[in-house]
């Protein structure tokens, strides 16, 4: 027998009738003391029953000894089926007198099982009803240890694959393993870097050694080395590298690492140039000291200005406001703050380009300045973020009026790149000494008062009032009980069908998110998706509505293909994992992805257009539909709209609301509807409520029908007993 245990133990066996006189008793003594005290459990059977065992393979097996010895070797499998697997498997080995190894679920005396390895071999091969010697381990801790380790060594690869640097595992100076990033990042194939030497990342032997010196004989095990070289890929190019590595080896003669590696290359050539940019100023300077004065007078301009619009910054409105507020309290006199931000200056922006939003800044810029005092200061904070400092004013009227000016002169028409652009501000206004008696306080005050100004509609002014604080205080409520109702099951999906214009039958229904607010009762979502969007919980929301609505959608049966359309909201969209969230949810809910539709609005789709086509792309090689929500509203662009994968099209229901009635709207939606079919897409309007509403949709040709005259929004439960 291969196990020493079992060596031991056979001819005690085979000969238990010897006399215990001289040695015989004391080996016989010393196998009982081996049986009694042994961490395993040794049994022998004999035509297939207990005959003997220790006192550790009865606790295991949950019998005292006596009570185990005689008992068939049945009760200690889960059925009788196992029993008879195993020995189907038992008998030829033990019978061509081979040992048996082996790990089988066993049961104990109480019902329950565990997994246990079996180790036995036949006494007499050619009588195996003489005997067999059996030796078991309990190894249920180990193998569940070594899922818990193959499960973590799993979750290292995945961390390693997905670091957006290089990272490898070095034992002397040799790669043992890493990752595809620094691969790539030296032009090698998968698994070509992996037991060669780390020389093979450096540009030169030299820099190999040097970095050796440099690092495994001043490291101490625990401790961090920072440096820099320079590497090169296998096509010959050389490359700027910052490396960091950790030692983790105990202090013995081979020495462990874990690197990370990083091309810094674009940041070394750009400290470059700016250092063959100084090294040419200062050769300037050196010729002509006049001009070095001028530099200074120029860095110190740049220190308290805005590149873009040449106004005084952030820093210069703090000190300027500050002498204002003295002078004011000396005076006993008033100083108005007023913050200005441009409507919807972001949607020019992203749409027309920076270039366009640039020179409508510098615009804004010029125009303030002339409509403002002498005395009067004006600063570009950030962004289409203004503040202008109003010293000494006798009246409130008087910066009202200011205020009423500023509002009229940027509302004039803007012609740049001949394209007339209008913009109007929203302007706060906060006043000393009542509103804040230090810069900062009335800077806050007055972009609370600014907030407040969106809220009454934009391009016009507030003054600050204390009731902004309270609603600022109610908006931090909201969040606050916003996170609490993700954890508290209080979100609710209600869905609304879309039906064929055609056939009036319902085709899909879009999932529409509810908040059942314990206090406020069913919320609906633009009271509260705003603060969502801002604060980032959106994207827990949007998982959860998404999950949601494939669940049900899976539930009121799939065959009848039925589509479920779910909105993504503009920071869902743009999540780098999206795509990878979607797959996981159609796999865990088992909805076919042609029955999932996601709708995206016009703006969004329209920022970033390179990276939106990407994610389109990969959202319909998924298979699922995509709309396009508010269709008419945002700054189309049809070229975009031929290049992205669009199924559908939404007609906003501001344009619906009106038709037939209105000649404009009527005109509006009638060539939304030609233009989506021209490029072979289908349309769905929004808002249907009446039926002269749907006769002049159908006229036109759109293809289904969403309002309140085809289906409100209905609850899950609700909505799901039309199939049920």
């Amino acid at each position: 027998m291969n196990d020493p245990a079992l060596r031991g133990i056979k001819p005690a066996l085979e000969s238990p009738g010897e006399s215990y006189a001289g040695r015989t008793r004391y080996t016989q003594l010393e196998y009982e003391a081996l049986l009694a005290n042994a961490s395993i459990g040794i049994a022998f059977t004999r035509e297939r029953r207990v005959f003997l065992c220790n006192p550790r393979f009865a606790e295991m097996f949950g019998w005292s000894a006596d009570e185990l010895i005689g008992q068939p070797g049945e009760v200690m499998y889960p059925s009788r089926e196992s029993y008879e697997a195993l020995g189907q498997i038992a008998v030829p080995i033990l019978s061509a007198g081979r040992q048996l190894d082996l790990e089988w679920e066993l049961r104990r005396k109480d019902g329950s099982t565990f997994l246990c390895r079996m180790i036995a071999k036949a006494l007499d091969a050619g009588n195996t009803q003489r005997g067999t010697v059996w030796i078991v381990e309990d190894v249920t801790e180990r193998r569940r240890a070594d899922e818990r380790a193959q499960r973590a060594a799993a979750e290292q690869e995945l961390i390693l694959d997905n670091a957006s640097v290089g990272i490898a595992f070095v034992r002397n100076r040799a790669i043992r393993r890493c990752n595809r990033f620094l691969e790539d990042m030296v032009g090698a194939g998968p698994g070509e870097l992996v037991g060669a030497s780390s020389a093979v990342l450096f540009a030169t032997e030299e820099g190999w050694r040097e970095a050796g010196l440099l690092a495994y004989s001043t490291t101490a095990p625990g401790e961090t080395h920072d440096s820099e070289w320079k590497f090169k890929r296998r096509d010959g190019s050389v490359f700027h590298c910052r490396t960091r590595g950790r030692r983790i080896d105990a202090g013995g003669e081979e020495q462990e690492w874990i690197w990370s590696f990083e091309d810094v290359t674009a940041e070394r050539e750009a400290e470059a140039r700016v250092q063959q940019a100084l090294d040419a100023l200062e050769r300037k300077v050196a010729e002509r000291t006049a001009e070095l004065e001028d530099a200074k007078a120029r860095a110190q301009h740049l220190a308290g200005h805005d590149a873009l619009t040449g106004l005084p910054n952030r820093r210069v409105l703090e000190d300027r406001l500050s002498q204002a507020l003295a002078l004011s309290y000396r005076n006993r006199q008033q100083t108005a703050v007023m913050f200005i931000d441009l409507d919807r200056f972001k949607t020019i922006n992203d749409s027309l380009g920076h270039g366009v939003g640039d020179a409508l800044l510098r615009e804004v810029a010029q125009r303030l300045v002339k409509q403002l005092r002498v005395g009067d200061s004006i600063c570009r904070i950030g962004g289409d973020e203004f503040v202008v400092v109003l010293p000494e004013v006798k009246r409130s009227s008087d910066v009202a009026s200011v205020a009423q000016k500023v509002i009229e002169q940027l509302s004039n028409p803007v012609l740049i790149e001949e394209r007339e652009l209008v913009v109007t501000p929203s302007i706060g206004i906060s006043v000393f000494p009542d509103d804040g008696r230090d810069a900062e306080t009335l800077i806050r005050n007055a972009d609370a008062a600014m907030y407040h100004a969106k809220e009454m509609g934009r391009a016009n002014y507030q003054f600050f009032t204390e009731q902004m604080n309270l609603a600022a205080s109610r908006r931090l409520a909201l969040e606050s009980d916003l996170r609490r109702a993700l954890g508290r099951d209080q979100l609710r999906v209600h869905y609304q069908p879309i039906v064929a214009v055609e056939s009036g039958q319902v085709v899909a229904h879009e999932a529409l998110v509810r908040w059942q607010n314990p206090h406020r009762g069913l919320v609906g979502p633009a009271e509260f998706i705003q603060a969502a969007e801002e604060t980032g919980l959106i994207l827990k929301i949007g998982e959860w509505v998404l999950r949601e609505a494939c669940r049900w959608a899976t539930f009121i049966g799939a065959e009848r293909g039925l589509q479920v359309s779910v909105n993504l909201s503009p920071r869902q969209f743009n999540d780098p994992k999206l795509v990878q969230l979607v797959a996981r949810v159609l796999r865990d809910s088992g909805l076919p992805a042609r029955l999932l539709e996601l709708e995206i609005t016009e703006s969004t789709a329209m920022q970033h257009s390179d990276v939106a086509l990407s994610t389109l792309n990969s959202l319909k090689e998924l298979g699922v539909s995509i709309a396009i929500d508010d269709f008419g509203t945002g700054y189309s662009s049809l070229a975009y709209l031929k290049r992205f994968p669009v199924d559908k099209v939404k007609i906003d229901r501001a344009f619906v609301a009106d038709v037939p009635g209105d000649e404009d709207q009527s005109a509006i939606v009638a060539a939304i509807v030609a233009l989506a079919h021209a490029l072979e897409i289908k349309v769905i309007a929004e808002g249907v409520e009446t039926a002269m509403q749907r006769e002049f949709l159908r006229n036109c040709g759109c293809d289904f029908l969403q309002g309140y005259l085809t289906g409100r929004p209905l609850d899950a439960d609700s909505a799901a007993k039309e199939y049920l």
